[in-house]
């Protein structure tokens, strides 16, 4: 990884960012600190000279000389002026040498003194001037060259301290900004594969769970879903060839030996009846396919309303009462009361329709079938269970395939869509479906959200009538 992607990089552009505004912030800071330090150790000298100056009036001459004479040669460090004027200006005792032309007024005055300093500005002190009684003239004053010093050593101090405080802010920067050029790199580089066609190739992901990996983690499941729609595409294909060569080729067959053997109308309106059975065939598997991918496709959940699953079933139970009955099955309906759920009632009716055409069409002369519909801790549940042969362990994953056909199916007709098409209504509607051993035969359960409404809005919103209480025929 080159050093310019680096400084390219969003992750530095943010760490530079971030110094600066906190070089900004601690400049503002240090000068505010600066700012009131200075005014402070002002105001300081200022009351102290004032306060001296003001005690120094009602002091006799002697004592103010003695005191003066004292202050000067404690100051080793030259930093005071204590001097005494007569009333005309002349140096008495003291210094300055000269009077400071402010006003003896009692009030601290900010005047230049001294020699230039190194900085090119001359020295500062602040000087208190008061008339005695007799006329002589009393000045105090402090030299703020330390101030000045410690405003320097401030100064100094906010630079070295920002200088190291912003390299280290961009080092760490960077040190971000590389490790997520890498990631963005083995990204990158993934994608690249996965462009070229390798569908099994997938984004890294780290343990962290950041907004980077859960984007990742989102792709490599869409990546997932996309695989596995491909390798039933794959299928697909192979599958409508075989459903559909043989009738076609039977239709084929029927016609040409109608064609070659035929002599009457009537034996030539045979062989054409006998291959129009076979393309309806034909014709039914591919409606019964599109079917199915309409629903996967669909987004009808803005349509979705409450719907009575007890009343779909009775409805169905009726239905299949007679077909039932022509085949001596024994088929019973426990719906005791509504069991309310959120979806589309044309679908989950055609859903439950498959699962009982089903049971019928694999339960034998004397078998039971049971159509059930329930409501308990939240679920609403659809049962249909049979007593027939029921599936196989190995195949209770593949039944719910496109065209699949297990060996329980044999010569019963159909083609290997009824249980597709209840998969794809159950994963529209966020329903849960399984199999399972009945004890004979098989039990197929459709598991959804239970919609909770007051019986009024229950009657409005759904328009149904109550479902029928359990009954049995034979």
């Amino acid at each position: 990884m080159q050093t310019t992607d680096v400084l390219k990089s969003r992750a530095f552009r943010l760490s530079l960012a971030f110094a600066l505004a906190i070089a900004a912030a601690a400049t503002v800071v240090f000068t505010l600190i600066y700012l009131q330090f200075s005014a402070a150790s002002e105001q300081m000298v200022a009351a102290r000279l004032t306060d001296e100056a003001t005690r120094a009036l009602n002091e006799s001459d002697g004592e103010l000389r003695a005191q003066i004479t004292q202050r000067l040669a404690s100051d080793l460090r030259r930093l005071d002026y204590a001097g005494l004027f007569d009333p005309n200006g002349a140096l008495l005792l003291g210094g300055p040498a000269s009077l400071p032309s402010i006003r003896p007024d009692g009030r601290p005055h900010l005047v230049a003194s001294g020699p230039v300093r190194d900085a090119g500005r001359p020295d500062q002190a602040i000087f208190v001037a008061v008339r005695r009684a007799d006329g002589s003239i009393l000045v105090l004053g402090r030299s703020l060259s330390e101030i000045d010093d410690l405003r320097g050593t401030v100064a100094r101090s906010l630079a070295l301290a920002l200088a190291p405080t912003t390299i280290l802010i961009l080092v760490i920067g960077a040190f971000f900004a590389r490790r997520a050029q890498r990631r963005l790199g083995s990204i990158h580089a993934a994608i690249a594969e996965i462009m070229k066609g390798d569908l099994k190739q997938r984004l890294p992901v780290t343990s962290e769970v950041d907004e980077l990996d859960r984007v990742a983690r989102g792709v490599n499941l869409m990546l997932d879903e996309i695989w596995r729609l491909l390798d039933q595409l794959r299928h697909i294909g192979d599958d409508i060839a075989h459903d559909l060569r043989t009738p076609l080729a039977v239709a084929r067959a029927k016609i040409e030996r109608g064609l070659e053997r035929g002599s009457t109308i009537g034996e030539l309106r045979a062989a054409m009846a006998e291959a129009l059975v076979h393309l309806d065939r034909s014709a039914a598997t591919i409606s019964a396919f599109l079917r199915v991918s309409a629903m996967e496709s669909d987004r009808r959940e803005r349509s979705f309303g409450p719907v009575d699953l007890s009343a779909v079933c009775a409805g169905l139970f009726e239905f299949y009462e007679p077909l039932a009955q022509s085949k001596s099955v024994v088929i019973a309906l426990a719906a005791p009361r509504s069991t309310l759920a959120r979806g589309d009632e044309d679908l989950l009716r055609e859903a439950i329709s498959n699962l009982v055409d089903n049971a019928i069409k694999f339960t034998p002369e004397g078998g039971r079938v049971l159509i059930a519909a329930a409501a308990a801790d939240g679920r609403a549940t659809v049962e249909v269970s049979d007593s027939g042969c029921g599936v196989p362990p190995q195949d209770r994953e593949d039944i719910f395939r496109r065209f699949y056909r297990g060996a329980r199916d044999g010569a019963a007709p159909g083609y290997g869509l009824g249980l597709s098409i209840v998969a794809a209504v159950a994963k529209l509607h966020g329903f849960c479906l399984t199999v399972d051993d009945n004890g004979p035969g098989a039990r197929f359960v459709l598991r959804g959200e239970s919609l909770q409404l007051d019986s009024d809005e229950a009657a409005r919103d759904i328009g149904a009538a109550p479902p029928k209480r359990s009954k049995a025929s034979a």
